[in-house]
């Protein structure tokens, strides 16, 4: 994993002294990305600057930026099939200095151009700059598990793996008011918005030209065109998904350096222990646990069963109310714009525990998405029954239910109440209703208007699923997994020198469980069904019965002690002020009604305590 940023103007020569202070600026927020090297390649119309963590060989001989005849490439990312592509490379007579994929991509650009992407099995960013053409061609992964900003401001182009380090590069303008309201709705700034206004993020499966002609932004995968029907067929589907799982752990385990596994205690890391189980490969396990909290919480003891059963090391990472609090400070601070899923706590807590141990850890992610994991998605099965009840009828039933998790009941109680209030006969407006943390009077209260109407602007539309809850799972992972789970995995990891690979998020893999029929996957009461069904005989007896759990930490509980300070501290007025909120009232509601025990507004506190911390930093207030 690397760090990359550039700049690049046709029409006049850059001041190379500005820019190397510029560049040396960016660095400083770079540099966690890339602690192992540092390298700069620049002409009289570009500079480029790279960090790199080295994995996969060590040696300088993959250091970049990378330069070949009339080309340099700029890469973060992991090629997983880069040695398969290096045999045919060889065979038509390349020759190679080092032994890793940077070399390979480089020499299967200058073989194959922008046709090399499709080539490519990984997880990358890259930017080949031609200085002969001078044309820059910067790409992105299928799923965008990798980050890349750019702005094109006053014939400049500019990029970096970071909102913050792109501003030591570029102005970013003022604070973006739609990426403000993305937050308060769903905890994160939706792609490809920024909170800045003069940055974007480059959209997944896209690639982007820049050249005498202009910008040009072009699409080269279709995620729906590329999923096919399958016949489900017990014995095939077992066999399918078994082997497509090992193939997809087995190529992201090389590596020169030590390799990891977060369990979690749930099915999909389970799955990735079992392939590893099968591959005869033994790496350490990590898990995260709360001390002090109930079970919702805590799945330290059944991860641990799981590799005692598969005789594999497992470490325990128990967080309390002090280690969280202590690392609070590094953890809001490695946001390069506001973040509020407070699970990048624990992920941060797990990344750092573990880089002590390995610098490459495999991960459950995505594995929600494609296999129907969470529970909201049962909703989608129950929609037509539910919709016959009027929504004035649900919403009084709703209104008495608790928001809490801390016992079985309350929790219980807390699931009918978000299935009342969320399902709507219009699919496209129910998922969005999921993913909405504010109710319509709240956000009126906060920004002086109602909703935009974002279902049909913002979610993906050009899916093309007939199947309806195939449909959603991959307008989640378009929407809520490239800005919320992806943007946690790669930034709280790579903030702690450590490279995450996610083997459900493998390209065939992906395109095969959502080529299943939506009613295999998600049931009236459970998710994962074709995985429980198929896949349950590898784990230890009623394993695959335990009810789901989030990666979530008892935020309420911890507003309510030892974080208290933050709560108090963003809910001043002088925040409250830049935010230019419409009823500044509602604030101090939030507030009284959750310190009081009334209503559970810790999420809605959470996110003014991620704006509040990042605006501060930034000097915004």
């Amino acid at each position: 994993m690397c760090g990359i940023a550039g700049t690049i103007n046709l029409e006049r020569s850059l001041n190379l002294d500005i820019n190397k202070e510029r560049f040396s600026r960016a660095y400083k927020y770079l540099k966690s990305r890339g602690p192992d090297d540092k390298g700069t390649w620049y002409d009289k119309n570009s500079f480029f600057l790279h960090t790199r963590l080295k994995i996969i060989d060590l040696n300088k001989t993959s250091s970049q930026p990378m330069e070949k005849d009339n080309f340099i490439i700029c890469y973060n990312g992991e090629i997983y099939n880069f040695l398969k592509i290096k045999k045919v490379l060889l065979k038509k007579g390349y020759k190679f200095k080092s032994s890793g994929d940077t070399e390979v991509l480089l020499n299967a650009w200058i073989e194959w151009r922008e046709q090399v992407i499709e080539k490519l099995d990984g997880m990358f960013v890259f930017s080949i700059w031609n200085k002969r053409e001078k044309s820059l061609f910067l790409a992105r992964d299928r799923f965008g598990k990798k980050p890349i900003v750019y702005s094109f401001f006053k014939n400049t182009l500019s990029f970096a793996s970071d909102v913050m380090s792109l501003k030591q590069i570029q102005d970013g303008g003022d604070v973006c008011k739609e990426a403000l309201e993305s937050l308060f709705r769903f905890r994160f700034i939706y792609e490809p918005l920024t909170i800045f206004e003069n940055f974007k993020k480059l959209p997944p499966s896209s690639f982007l030209i820049f050249n005498k002609y202009g910008v040009k932004i072009k699409k080269y995968y279709d995620l729906s065109k590329k999923s096919k029907k399958v016949l489900y067929n017990k014995k095939t589907i077992q066999k399918d998904l078994t082997d497509l799982i090992t193939k997809s752990v087995e190529k992201r385990l090389e590596a020169d350096v030590p390799i990891g596994l977060f369990l979690s205690g749930g099915i999909d890391s389970g799955l990735i222990l079992i392939a590893l189980s099968k591959l005869g490969k033994k790496i350490p396990c990590f898990t995260v646990g709360f001390s002090e909290s109930n079970d919702y919480y805590n799945e330290t003891e059944r991860a641990a069963s799981l590799t005692k059963h598969f005789g594999y090391k497992h470490k325990k990472i128990i967080l309390d109310a002090k280690v969280t609090k202590n690392a609070l400070q590094n953890i809001l601070e490695t946001s390069d714009e506001p973040f509020a899923d407070s699970s990048a706590i624990p992920t941060y807590l797990i990344s750092e525990s573990s880089s002590k141990h390995i610098k490459v850890a495999l991960t459950g992610d995505g594995g929600d998405e494609i296999f129907g994991g969470y529970r909201k998605y049962i909703s989608y099965r129950w929609k037509k029954a539910l919709c016959i009840i009027p929504m004035h009828l649900r919403s009084l039933l709703a209104r008495n239910l608790s928001d809490s998790k801390n016992t079985n009941i309350k929790n219980f109680g807390r699931k009918i109440k978000r299935l009342l209030q969320n399902t709507e006969s219009d699919i496209k407006k129910m998922q969005i209703n999921f993913l909405d943390q504010l109710s319509r009077d709240d956000y009126y209260l906060l920004f002086g208007l109602y909703y935009k109407n974002i279902v049909d602007k913002k979610l993906p539309t050009e899916l093309d699923y007939s199947d309806e809850i195939n449909l959603v799972l991959a307008r989640d992972m378009q929407f809520s997994l490239l800005s919320d789970m992806l943007v946690k995995l790669d930034r709280y990891s790579m903030t702690n020198n450590l490279e995450v690979r996610s083997p459900f998020l493998d390209t065939e893999l992906v395109e095969y469980a959502l080529s299943l029929p939506g009613k295999e996957k998600v049931g009236f009461f459970s998710g994962k069904k074709v995985l429980k069904n198929n896949l349950s005989c590898y784990f230890p007896d009623n394993y695959m019965d335990l009810p789901k759990k989030g990666f979530e930490i008892p935020l309420d509980k911890l507003l309510k002690s030892d974080l208290r300070y933050l709560v108090e501290d963003a809910t001043r007025k002088k925040v409250i002020s830049s935010l230019n909120i419409y009823e500044p009232k509602i604030i101090n509601n939030w507030k009284d009604e959750f310190f009081k025990g009334h209503k559970d507004h810790s999420w809605k506190l959470w996110t003014l305590i991620s704006y509040s911390t990042w605006a501060t930093r930034n000097s915004i207030i």
